[in-house]
């Protein structure tokens, strides 16, 4: 009986150790289970991580070149424009120095015959009341070079500008006024009919008159701000 017992405890302790062992390994496999998928889903989100960064760099890369390419490209504008600012200022330079009228108005075999003196003496004082026309004609005719021209000269613009009037003038013929823009006017004053009109926009070296005698008289005049200067300050004579 007591054997009985004893056998009956045995194989109860063996079941219940058997049991024991069933459960620990279902513990483990579900434990082992678990490692796995947290494993693979560690796995996964490194590798979005690393396809994330992957992307990051590509686009990175995409707008350092994209940079880069709108830094040539200004770059290239900045120049562009700074080259045309460049060309429009020496364009700009070009005009104003040809309508400076520092060029001879007279080629050909020309002479110098007066030219105005470096200090006008005074006039005697009289008691006669002054006459109006002849102090406008003598204001008309100061600071004059006079020059004289063989047959064959020529009578040029000394700078570009526009004809403002042509009159006729008691003293040469006819006269011819050309205003330069930049406060500077000429004026000059020959005995022929002028191969210019009123309005024409000339440029510098143009023919104003043409010599058609033996010997003539050219008269040339230059006034800045609608005052009279000598025109010797201004011309570049060489020769």
């Amino acid at each position: 009986m007591e054997q009985d017992k004893i056998d009956q405890t045995a194989e109860k302790g063996i079941k219940f150790a058997k049991a024991h062992k069933r459960i620990l390994f279902v513990v483990l496999f579900a434990l082992c289970a678990l490692f796995v998928a947290l494993f693979i889903v560690s796995r996964s989100e490194i590798k979005s991580l690393e396809a994330e960064i992957d992307l990051l760099k590509a686009q990175k890369d995409e707008l350092a070149i994209q940079s880069e390419k709108e830094k040539n490209d200004l770059e290239a504008q900045v120049t562009l424009l700074s080259n045309q600012v460049a060309e429009q200022i020496a364009k700009e330079e070009e005009e104003a120095i040809k309508h400076y009228p520092n060029g001879l108005p007279v080629t050909g075999k020309v002479t110098i015959k007066e030219q105005p003196a470096e200090a006008e003496e005074p006039e005697e004082e009289t008691e006669e009341e002054p006459d109006e026309y002849e102090l406008a004609r003598k204001k008309d005719l100061s600071q004059m070079v006079i020059f004289g021209a063989n047959h064959g000269a020529k009578v040029m613009a000394a700078g570009s500008g526009t004809v403002v009037s042509i009159e006729d003038d008691v003293d040469f013929g006819k006269k011819v006024v050309i205003d330069h823009g930049n406060g500077y006017k000429t004026v000059y004053r020959y005995n022929d009919a002028p191969k210019v009109k009123e309005g024409d926009d000339i440029l510098q070296g143009q023919l104003l008159f043409e010599v058609n005698f033996i010997t003539s008289h050219v008269g040339y005049q230059i006034m800045y701000d609608d005052e009279y200067i000598n025109p010797m300050d201004v011309m570049e004579i060489s020769g």
